[in-house]
């Protein structure tokens, strides 16, 4: 069979050879896929027996049945084909319920396979491929509303403006249409999603009622910002500045998404009803306990973000002796810079956060200055990882602010990859909000998470693997991995000497603290009760937190339950792999070699990222 795409260039050049053959015999469908397979071949490794044929095959139809993740990917060459660049991805329940039905299909083909029949890399991932089956059917099947779509925390409402203004890509005259079209598409998904709303309140689910009270503040403020300051239309309007764009064209484009954007806003204000009438039915309680099974629902929710069967009792207990360990340490260093320690800890972190020493000045000039720090860091911390890697990614990250309609409910800082085809580069995102819960010490850790050597390198050497199956790149995700991966990574910076001072190393600690408090917060809302207001205490009181970072943290965890643990579980256990293998290994202990198995073998459960490096040991005594 020949060849057509082994490029960029190469796929071009096949894209105009499938064009001409859709003149003969036109279906779209079985084109995009087929290219979609050679592109495939450029950044992944061509499967070799029946059960990685089988994954990959299971990867593609999902990326060709989404929109979205098409123009995420940078997939526009296949955009002649499948028009996606002007389309939103099907979010009606039943849609849900066919995709469903296929992956029952797929399931039952997936445990058919036998394990012995398979070559050791395969064998791999059918534990993965299993592993996270059988959590999705799980789940599926008896908590399919448990987690609303407009949630103050990156809700859909949310994120379709941040996909438009953040993903989407603005540069040619066909880019401008496809954006405009696309908006146009907002309003039946808003649609689609209500009617999952309303499938919640029957099931007698509902979300706390600060959820509600904060998601009418940002659905308010997307209403009834004027049309020519909204984001969709200023995103629009920096990027048509650099199009060639002739006058009536321009002006006839601008009328269409003024009028989308109107349509856009009609479509919240009635989104916003729904949410004003849903909240008069919101919960009582906190934590998912006080749902129907939620015990249950809880425990679902910890092995999907540790991948291990722990309980919450023990991660409740794990993070409260981490707290207690990481507080001493600081309190050590504290005492050495001449700080009286006898007082209260939570004290020392207020005086510390307030300290002007560590404050930049609440200004746009201020938060300009914060990003110019962020990349110096950034640079710096490049220059170390040839000491401790043995591959580093060609793609580099860039330090962007997070967007101002949505950072008072962000977190402090997330990480988006880059397209495939390099389009949109990777960035990591610092929020701004709130000037001064950024302290000068506590950069250097945050920065070590989002960008080098946390997730940007581990995520970009994923994408860039050319040894990895397509379904090990696309099939599985976890936080218990990357997340922990990236909490890995600031410590490994500290033995690296990047921190450079006192102040700096408790800004680590500080990190770490944050991490194992989370431990505590996370299974003291969802298991023991816990109140809001209890959860907001603890972390200002024990991890140094000020209150507008513990407030969107901690109202994050609500939303998002158990997610918030697998930072510092996947941390533990990357650690816990790393020192197994200097003490069997000795000194045929090498730290790159253990990274590449860490980082080379695609995102994994933790108990199959164990069993890849006991063979590691294995292999190497």
């Amino acid at each position: 069979m020949i060849r057509f795409f082994t490029s960029i260039g190469g796929f071009l050049l096949g894209a105009l050879i499938f064009a001409f053959l859709l003149t003969i015999s036109f279906n779209p469908n079985f084109f995009a896929k087929a290219m979609l397979k050679d592109f495939a071949k450029s950044i992944a490794q061509p499967a070799d027996n029946s059960l990685d044929k089988f994954l990959d095959e299971s990867v593609l139809e999902p990326i060709l049945d989404s929109p979205q993740t098409l123009t995420s990917l940078g997939l526009h060459q296949l955009d002649f084909l499948t028009n996606h660049n002007e389309k939103l991805d099907d979010y009606s329940v039943e849609k849900s319920e066919t995709d469903h039905e296929k992956f029952l299909v797929y399931y039952e083909k997936l445990n058919n396979f036998d394990e012995t029949k398979l070559p050791n890399s395969a064998k791999l991932n059918l534990q993965v491929a299993k592993f996270a089956a059988n959590i999705e059917k799980r789940g599926f099947e008896n908590f399919r509303y448990y987690m609303g779509p407009f949630i103050q925390f990156y809700g859909t409402h949310l994120s379709f403006v941040n996909f438009m203004t953040d993903t989407h890509k603005l540069v040619t005259e066909k880019d401008a249409e496809d954006y405009i079209k696309r908006i146009s598409h907002i309003p039946r998904a808003i649609e689609q999603l209500m009617i999952f709303e309303k499938r919640r309140a029957e099931a007698g689910i509902y979300s706390p009622k600060f959820v509600y009270e904060k998601t009418l503040l940002q659905l308010t403020s997307l209403i009834e910002t004027p049309t020519d300051q909204h984001p969709l239309f200023i995103s629009f309007k920096d990027a048509s500045e650099s199009m060639n764009l002739d006058d009536d064209k321009k002006e006839y484009m601008f009328l269409n998404l003024s009028d989308n954007i109107e349509k856009f806003k009609s479509s919240y204000t009635k989104l916003k009803i729904l949410v004003e009438e849903n909240s008069k039915n919101a919960r009582q309680f906190d934590g998912v306990w006080s749902l129907p099974n939620g015990d249950d629902y809880y425990k679902h929710r910890l092995q999907i973000f540790t991948t291990t069967d722990l309980t919450a009792d023990e991660i409740h207990n794990l993070g409260l002796q981490m707290v207690e360990e990481i507080q001493s340490e600081i309190r050590r260093i504290l005492s050495e810079e001449g700080y009286d320690t006898n007082r209260p800890l939570a004290d020392l972190f207020v005086e510390l956060n307030n300290d002007p020493r560590f404050l930049f000045e609440d200004s746009d000039k201020g938060r300009e200055a914060i990003l110019e720090e962020y990349r110096r860091i950034n640079e710096e911390t490049y220059a170390m990882l040839p000491d401790y890697f043995n591959e580093l990614p060609e793609a580099k990250v860039i330090v962007k602010r997070v967007p101002i309609f949505s950072e008072k409910s962000a977190a402090g800082g997330y990480y988006q990859g880059s397209s495939l085809d390099g389009s949109r580069p990777a960035a990591w995102y610092a929020n701004l909000y709130d000037i001064n819960a950024t302290q000068t010490f506590k950069m250097p850790a945050l920065s070590f998470h989002e960008a080098v050597p946390g997730h940007h390198l581990q995520i970009a050497l994923n994408q860039e693997n050319q040894n990895q199956t397509l379904w090990n790149k696309f099939g599985y995700r976890t936080s218990a991995f990357s997340e922990g991966w990236a909490l890995y990574a600031e410590r490994l910076a500290v033995e690296a000497g990047l921190i450079k001072d006192p102040y700096e190393m408790i800004g680590s600690l500080q990190s770490e603290l944050f991490r194992a408090a989370r431990l505590v917060v996370d299974t003291g809302l969802h298991s023991k009760e816990w109140t809001r207001e209890e959860a907001i205490v603890y972390m200002m009181d024990n991890a140094g937190e000020v209150r507008s970072e513990s407030e969107s943290e901690i109202e994050r965890y609500i939303v998002w339950p158990a997610q918030a643990t697998s930072y510092m579980i996947g941390r533990i256990k990357i650690m816990e792999l790393r020192e197994r293998a200097k003490a069997e290994l000795g000194n045929r202990f090498n730290i790159k070699d253990f990274h590449s198995v860490v980082l080379m073998n695609g995102i994994l459960p933790l108990t199959v990222l164990e069993a890849l490096v006991d063979q590691y040991i294995k292999e190497n005594s």
